[in-house]
């Protein structure tokens, strides 16, 4: 028995469909088994870049983020398949069910990994290995997908487990060898670590997680905030975040909507109505969850590919499509110059959400009644007729959009 177990810790898996949006592509039409295989996005919609790709392309060079003509120039027989969104979601819906014959302490991080809690789930099913092995026989025999799967007493090290393991196999990182397999690693393998904090480390000289681990955290204090005691704890192995149960997984903890136009944005009216056509978006599947938010961010990508954006607390929660518009477009104006950057994208999200049942204090003089009645309204007629048949408002409704066709790109975390 590993020794992670006989100490009684918490078993904790970090579990990583390999491949997954090319695999899926792979299951539903077995004539690309065998090839390169990169699913892109559409050239005409300015997304063309590989958002997966197969072990076969992987070989070749391809990278997630290459553009399709990259990739054409890398491996000219590379066969391009055109996302399905829906149907990887199905997916992921199966195989969340299979986690949840073994346990219901399930975090999803994104469409295709998790966490599971598997503590409690010893006495049915074995070890926390044996377990992990049950999983992704489940998920190849049922689904024809593979999983890679870290075992281990915290999150942290499970996801670099899974990471460490790719494609198609179980690791464990147990008391025993964590100094071993995890500390000689990159700092930036870490979670949380990104380009900005790992330039920092550079300069103090941590260069790998075990650096980290031997720093002390008020060292980092100054530089990094409260932040900086939970890297350290991370990297030691120490930090005991919960995984998620799966009621509470389920409860987004943002709902946002994001898009590229065809063509550049380059007057306010133009990003006042695609703002507004995102934060409609959003505020209809806010709505439809019972939930309402008091953080609005505002997310911008400039022609030349970089991004800006903020955040903003407001004083009373809201799933308005005009309240979520005209905070985003005051975050707009406050960190972007139209005249100057053409804006290639724009995202829009609600956090700090909430349930919108419950009551709450209202103030006589406001028009918040009104505006939910309209609201309600609207959406009967969204759903009898569908979205595209109503848009509320048409304030932002202008003729210099005629060539501004976007494409929605939902996301909930």
């Amino acid at each position: 028995m590993v020794i992670y177990e006989q100490m009684n810790d918490r078993v904790i898996l970090h579990s990583d469909l390999n491949n997954f949006f090319a695999s899926v592509e792979i299951i539903l039409n077995p004539q690309l088994a065998g090839s390169p295989v990169a699913v892109c996005g559409d050239p005409a919609l300015r997304k063309g870049i590989v958002l997966a790709k197969c072990e076969i392309a992987k070989k070749f060079g391809i990278k997630t983020g290459d553009t399709v003509w990259m990739a054409k120039q890398k491996c000219p027989e590379i066969q391009i398949v055109t996302p399905r969104h829906k149907l990887y979601s199905e997916y992921s819906k199966k195989v969340r069910d299979i986690y949840y014959r073994f346990t219901d302490k399930i975090e999803p991080f994104g469409i295709d990994e998790a966490w599971l809690d598997v503590t409690a789930s010893r006495k049915l099913f074995g070890t926390g290995e044996e377990i992990a092995h049950k999983i992704k026989q489940a998920v190849r025999d049922e689904l024809g997908l593979t999983l890679s799967i870290g075992v281990s007493w915290n999150k942290t090290y499970a996801k670099i487990g899974s990471d460490l393991t790719k494609p198609d196999s179980v690791m464990i990182i147990d008391r025993a060898n964590y100094k071993q397999e995890v500390w000689p690693l990159p700092v930036n393998t870490m979670l949380y670590v990104g380009r900005k904090t790992t330039e920092l480390f550079r300069r103090l000289n941590i260069k790998t997680i075990g650096d980290l681990a031997n720093t002390s955290a008020e060292l980092l204090h100054p530089r990094l905030g409260v932040m900086a005691y939970k890297l350290v704890a991370m990297a030691r192995g120490e930090c005991n975040e919960d995984v998620a149960m799966a009621t509470t997984a389920d409860k987004p903890k943002s709902v946002g909507n994001g898009t590229t136009t065809r063509r550049d944005m380059t007057t306010m009216r133009q990003i006042r109505h695609v703002t507004y056509l995102l934060a409609e978006e959003v505020g209809t599947r806010l709505r439809k969850k019972g939930l309402h938010g008091q953080t609005i961010n505002m997310s911008v990508r400039s022609s030349d590919l970089s991004w800006t954006g903020a955040q903003t607390t407001i004083s009373s929660p809201t799933n308005h499509p005009n309240t979520i518009t005209e905070h985003a477009l005051e975050i707009f104006k406050k960190t972007h110059d139209i005249e100057k950057k053409p804006v290639r994208g724009l995202r829009v999200a609600v956090s700090n959400l909430s349930n919108a049942n419950q009551p709450m204090q209202t103030n006589l003089f406001d028009n918040k009644s009104s505006q939910k009645d309209i609201t309600r309204l609207f959406d009967k007629i969204r759903q009898k007729h569908g979205k595209t048949k109503c848009v509320a408002y048409g304030t932002f409704l202008d003729d210099d959009m005629d060539d501004i066709e976007i494409e929605n790109d939902d996301e909930e975390f």
